[in-house]
């Protein structure tokens, strides 16, 4: 008897999950663009304190993913656990242009925990759909959040003096200040001022840096170089949000629920700066690694023994699922889950299985769709062909970059010219022309639906991190294997997958 009680004493103290009588607050932290390798704790060239010391005393992964490389779609799949064309999001939304928008019909982890005695808010870029003149959509408060106070999509004009932040739907006017900071006091001043403030809360964060059109401060962008140079103006957006990111630690702390607080910190997909991403191949829009590698940094005291390295493959695709095992939260029924709880690496105990392939599927990128098992990554090419006008946004690529003074010999000149500080009239107005003409069209639904694969390619990320070498016809066997279940999700997302019709062409 002596034994049995020796031994549970000592695993009450290792194993901080024991000795918990309250679920957790849990606070998400997304940042919009950033690389995997921008932080200080991976490495990266930002000073990042605060963001360095949550990874030291928590757990971080080194093989993280976004839901998708591009905008919208990482974040539906982040707060659903669902592969973004079952949520309705096929790319990036454009309010006034696009009918699509996460469907109401989906649990987001907002719902999922209000529906568990927490308060749940929502603060800074949503990007998943908002009422826009005729195109009705679901509000925020439809989706789980008690309270919201944020953008539709980034801040204008920049992050520095942003116009265009609503509080619950109404339009709150120019603010002083920077994005970051403005989002970081609001959720302080909600954690204030809540009616209930001992119940559990959820904060869904999600800043726009370092998101392009870029502002800092002089005094930080100093840092890193001189204050006109755009790779220094987009390190000190990163820095800048690790010091908002300190003043609601430090909050929490205050109020002393800092350490039954789940904080996970991730990025919406890879940076549009090649630079950032650790040399992978590819960046933002890309289904290669640089494109949806990210951070992923979970911290929690009372839960999580901290200052450990986590190598196994994951991504925001298993937050909800994560964060359901973690508070001890049924997760969704009759809810296919394509994500999977990593609670079992968290708090060691118990054992990890995922029970599908991680799966992107990008319907107007070259790249359609990419799977992920273990340390293969197999890459499915379209067959098909959209309408694009491909001839007019070469020359809306090259009379922007005139403009700005970039050189159009410059490699991804889209990119480049899309993630400038300069502006003016003209380039504003020839930049609206070139994101109409990028936009995904819900015109082609029907195209992508009959669509096919021209082919695959295969790579081994254990000795290839930076896939350089396609081994398809090298691994006959696996190929075949991971094609046959690329396809069975393929076709599996398909049917779910809603039809938009268009209220109007674009």
């Amino acid at each position: 008897m002596k034994s049995i009680l020796t031994y549970l004493f000592v695993l009450f103290l290792v194993c901080p999950i024991f000795a918990r009588t309250k679920q957790p607050n849990v606070v998400v932290l997304l940042a919009d663009d950033l690389g995997s390798q921008d932080l200080g704790c991976y490495g990266g060239p930002v000073k990042t304190p605060v963001l360095d010391e949550l990874a030291a005393k928590g757990v971080r992964f080194t093989d993280f993913h976004a839901g998708a490389a591009v905008c919208s779609p990482s974040r539906a799949t982040l707060l659903t656990g669902r592969q973004n064309l079952r949520t309705g999001i096929y790319g990036v939304l454009q309010d006034h242009m696009h009918d699509m928008h996460l469907l109401e019909s989906e649990v987001t982890i907002a719902e999922v925990l209000q529906q568990a005695g927490y308060g749940t808010a929502h603060f800074g870029k949503w990007h998943l759909g908002i009422t826009s003149g005729k195109r009705k959509k679901p509000s925020l408060q439809d989706h789980g959040f008690d309270y919201w106070f944020g953008l539709s999509n980034g801040a204008n004009p920049s992050h520095r003096n942003p116009t265009n932040f609503m509080r619950n739907a109404k339009r709150v006017g120019p603010m002083k200040g920077y994005s970051c900071q403005i989002i970081v006091s609001d959720a302080i001043n909600w954690l204030e001022t809540k009616e209930n403030p001992e119940e559990p809360f959820f904060m869904n964060i999600w800043f726009n840096e370092p998101h392009a059109t870029l502002a800092a401060p002089d005094e930080i962008t100093s840092i890193y170089g001189d204050p006109e140079d755009e790779a220094a103006i987009y390190s000190a957006t990163v820095d800048n949000t690790d010091r908002a990111i300190g003043r609601l630690v430090a909050k929490l702390k205050e109020a002393g629920k800092l350490d039954n607080t789940l904080i996970i910190y991730s990025s919406d997909h890879g940076s549009y700066r090649a630079d950032r991403n650790g040399g992978l191949t590819g960046k933002k829009g890309s289904n290669f690694q640089g494109g949806l590698r990210s951070p992923g940094i979970f911290f929690w005291p009372d839960g999580v023994r901290g200052g450990r390295i986590e190598s196994t493959p994951s991504g925001a695709v298993d937050l909800l699922p994560t964060i359901c095992g973690l508070a001890g939260v049924d997760k969704p029924k009759g809810v296919h889950l394509d994500g999977s709880d990593l609670s079992p690496l968290l708090i060691e105990r118990g054992t990890f299985t995922r029970s599908q392939p991680m799966f992107w599927l990008a319907p107007s990128s070259r790249h359609l769709a990419t799977l992920r098992e273990g340390n293969y990554t197999l890459m499915g090419y379209r067959s098909y062909k959209l309408p694009e006008n491909q001839v007019r946004k070469n020359e809306l690529t090259q009379e922007m970059a005139r403009l700005a003074g970039i050189d159009p010999s410059t490699p991804d000149l889209g990119s480049r010219v899309s993630n400038t500080t300069f502006t003016s009239p003209e380039y504003k107005r020839l930049k609206n022309e070139f994101v109409r003409l990028r936009t995904f069209q819900e015109a082609w639904i029907p195209v992508i639906k009959a669509g096919d694969f021209s082919r695959f390619t295969l790579y081994d990320l254990s000795t290839d991190p930076m896939q350089k070498k396609d081994i398809a016809k090298q691994r006959p066997k696996v190929t075949a294997r991971l094609k046959q279940k690329l396809l069975t999700l393929y076709e599996d997302v398909l049917a779910d997958a809603p039809d938009w019709y268009p209220t109007k062409n674009m």
